[in-house]
Order: C-alpha cells, then sequence, then structure tokens
C-alpha cells in the first residue's frame, strides 16, 4: 500500500499535475469561494422571489455563454500545439485573430439578445425587461476574455490564468454587495458582471503582452474552427446538463420553490466547481503530450485522483451534516432545501467526474463525445419536461441525468485502454 502511495505521488511530481492541478484547484477554489459569496450575499440581501429572478437570470446567461468556454478550449488546445512545435508567432497570430472576432460577435450578441429581451422576460415570468438587458451589456467582452484565457492556459501560464478567474469572482462578488447595498436592489446583483469584465479583459491583456514580442507568423486556423465546432457542441451539452435544471424550475415550480431550488443548486454545485480547476491544468499538458506523441493516461489518472478527493470531499460533508450547512450558509430562510442537499451534490459529483473526462478527450482530439454529452442532455430535458411536479422529482432527475453522462463517458475511456 505504501508503495503504491509512493508511486501515485512520484507520477504527480513528474508531470507537474500535483502543483498545477492544485495550483488551479486552488484559484478555483477561491473563484468559487466569491461565486457563493455573490449568491448567498444575494439570497439574504434580496426576497426569494427577486433571488429567483436573480439566479435563473445568470443561469440562462451562463449557458449563452457556453460560445465562450468553446472558445478557451479550442485556443487552449492550438496554443498548446503550437508551444509543442515551439511556435510562439503562430500563437501570437492565433491570439490576435481570435481577439479582433471575439469582440465583434460579443458586439452583434449583445444587440441581437436586446432585441429578443421582451421574450426572454415572457417566458421567466420577468416584469421588468431591463433586467435581463443589463446582464446582456457583459456580452461585448464576455467572449474576448476566454480568447486570454484560452491562450494562457495553452501556455501553461497558470498562476495568472487562476489569478484572472478569481479575480473576476471576487470583483463581481464586492461590486454586488456594495451595490446592492446601496439600494440598487436587483440592479446590483447584474451589473458587476460588466464592470468585472472590463477590469478582467484589461488585466489579463497586459498578462500577453510579451507576445507581442515574438513576430507574427500566419498560421492556418482552418482546423480551429471545424475542432471548435464539436467542442461547443460538447461544452453547450455539458452546460445545459448542468444549469438548466434552475432554468426550467423558475418556470415551472412556485416562485418560492423556485427560490429553494436555486439554494439547492447554489450549494450542491460547490461538489462540481471545487475540482474543475484541475481539468483546466490538464487539458494543456495532455494536449501537448498528444500531439508529440507521449502517453496521457499517467496525468489522467493523477487528474482522476484530484478530481475525486475534492468532489468527493464535499459530498461527504453533506451526507453528514446538510442542516448544519443549510443553516451556516443560508440561515432559516431556505430550510426546505435541507433534504435535497446529498443527492443534488452526488450528482454534481458525477458531472465533476464527467468534465474531467470531457476535457481529456477534447485534449486528443476526440470530439465525437459531444454526441454522447448531448443524448444525455436530451434524456434529463425530456424528463425534466414531464416530471417537474416538484423539487423532489427535479433533484432525482439531476441524479440520474449526471450518473447517465458518466456511464456514456466510459466507453471513449475503454477505447482508450485498448
Amino acid at each position: 500500500m505504501l508503495g503504491k502511495l509512493t508511486l501515485i505521488r512520484e507520477g504527480l511530481k513528474a508531470d507537474g499535475m500535483a502543483r498545477h492541478g492544485s495550483m488551479m484547484a486552488f484559484f478555483g477554489l477561491a473563484g468559487g469561494f466569491f461565486s457563493y459569496l455573490y449568491q448567498l450575499t444575494m439570497g439574504m440581501l434580496l426576497t426569494p422571489v427577486q433571488y429567483g429572478i436573480l439566479f435563473s437570470l445568470t443561469s440562462l446567461f451562463a449557458i449563452i455563454m457556453i460560445a465562450s468556454q468553446a472558445i478557451q478550449t479550442s485556443l487552449a488546445k492550438f496554443t498548446s500545439k503550437f508551444r509543442a512545435e515551439n511556435s510562439l508567432g503562430k500563437i501570437n497570430y492565433l491570439w490576435r485573430f481570435s481577439l479582433k472576432r471575439s469582440l465583434l460577435f460579443g458586439a452583434a450578441l449583445f444587440l441581437v439578445l436586446a432585441l429578443l429581451t421582451p421574450l426572454f422576460s415572457r417566458f421567466l415570468n420577468i416584469d421588468n425587461q431591463l433586467y435581463p438587458l443589463v446582464l446582456f451589456s457583459s456580452l461585448i467582452l464576455a467572449f474576448a476574455i476566454p480568447v486570454n484565457y484560452g491562450a494562457l492556459q495553452g501556455l501553461q501560464r497558470f498562476f495568472p490564468l487562476g489569478f484572472s478567474t478569481a479575480l473576476w469572482a471576487f470583483l463581481r462578488f464586492a461590486i454586488a454587495v456594495s451595490l446592492v447595498y446601496l439600494g440598487f436592489k436587483l440592479y446590483g446583483g447584474l451589473l458587476p458582471f460588466l464592470i468585472a469584465n472590463i477590469i478582467v479583459f484589461l488585466i489579463t491583456l497586459s498578462f500577453l503582452r510579451d507576445l507581442g514580442r515574438v513576430g507574427n507568423e500566419k498560421c492556418e486556423v482552418s482546423g480551429l474552427f471545424s475542432y471548435a465546432g464539436l467542442a461547443f457542441l460538447a461544452i453547450f451539452a455539458f452546460a445545459v446538463l448542468t444549469n438548466i435544471d434552475v432554468v426550467l424550475a423558475k418556470h415551472y415550480l412556485s416562485p418560492e420553490n423556485a427560490g429553494n431550488y436555486s439554494a439547492i443548486s447554489v450549494l450542491g454545485r460547490i461538489a462540481l466547481y471545487a475540482p474543475m480547476g484541475v481539468a483546466v491544468a490538464m487539458f494543456p499538458k495532455t494536449s501537448e503530450l498528444f500531439e508529440i506523441g507521449r502517453g496521457q493516461r499517467s496525468v489522467l489518472r493523477n487528474a482522476m485522483l484530484l478530481t475525486l478527493l475534492l468532489a468527493g470531499g464535499v459530498v461527504i460533508i453533506y451526507w453528514l451534516f446538510p442542516d448544519f450547512i443549510v443553516n451556516l450558509l443560508f440561515g432559516s430562510k431556505y430550510l426546505f432545501a435541507t433534504p435535497y442537499l446529498f443527492k443534488y451534490g452526488l450528482a454534481m459529483f458525477f458531472f465533476a467526474l464527467s468534465f474531467l473526462f470531457m476535457s481529456f478527450f477534447l485534449s486528443r482530439n476526440q470530439t465525437k463525445v459531444a454526441y454522447a454529452l448531448l443524448s444525455a442532455m436530451l434524456i434529463e430535458l425530456v424528463l425534466i419536461i414531464f416530471f417537474h411536479a416538484s423539487i423532489a422529482q427535479i433533484v432525482d432527475i439531476m441524479l440520474i441525468s449526471g450518473a447517465l453522462c458518466l456511464a456514456f463517458m466510459l466507453p471513449f475511456y475503454l477505447r482508450l485502454r485498448r
């Protein structure tokens, strides 16, 4: 047993997964901490009805932002490829090319969604159409920041990457609390998305300023678009799997129950978000090893170990102390959430492992994993549409969907082992 633990420790040191995975997990936890402080303080400072509106809008926004995650993944993939080739000029060209187009895309998407605001408001039963409009204004820079994130990730500059992501969460929290305290109410919870985007965009630009000194080497980007298409489909399916339940709960449940479901989701998702930094650190490592023809399974194994420790620890705490956790973080306002915390956390545990596998397969150009995730997403949507009478039903569906999502990853892993 001791010999096996020694081998694991040596493996973690050899591929840098321990240091970089722990660093990104720390920043991920820091960002998650401030994200949950944001959710918790909004839950305390706003009424349950206002909080239900806020959380349904931000969950819808997370689905809209799926394209940004695909952008970051694609940039990280091709940056790591050019890094393996020692072609910094190509990285500079790719970064600048993507940055210009992402700014145009963000501005265009904001204009389109601004026109569709009445439809979103009607579907979510929101009286004030300015609420979604304020949130959508942050889209102008929302796709440029992931371009910078992707370049930093592919270059394996994990400290500036992690710092930037954690800083964004801190800014959103601090600005939101200040604005709500000053009397801006729900607007105060939505405006920080735009303000934090402006600040973090400028900071990430400064982290990449040295790329301008390596020259511009024009490279073919057609492969980027074909890869990005299926990467987008995979990330889209995963984001819908882990976010659409809150949007549909707001649509189907009463305002009070929707607020309670939001509290369950905020706490339960800690099991998903806590180990996400491990997958972020793993991705460029396995991608670079794949490009130079070396094995990647040891890196995946070490990343799985860290993910199990982080996500599993959260779920065990929810199993043992659900009442204490809900009381500590939300007080008596959301006690109805207590019976569902462990089950929802377990669902997020399954999704956390699925996210790790998805990241690994995408780093190896196994983009067909998108179809497996899409299948799990469709099953979840159908189940919620037909069974949504109570919080208990939707939580059970999330648990089933998480288990199915992980099961759909297994054929790809077994094919790798063969």
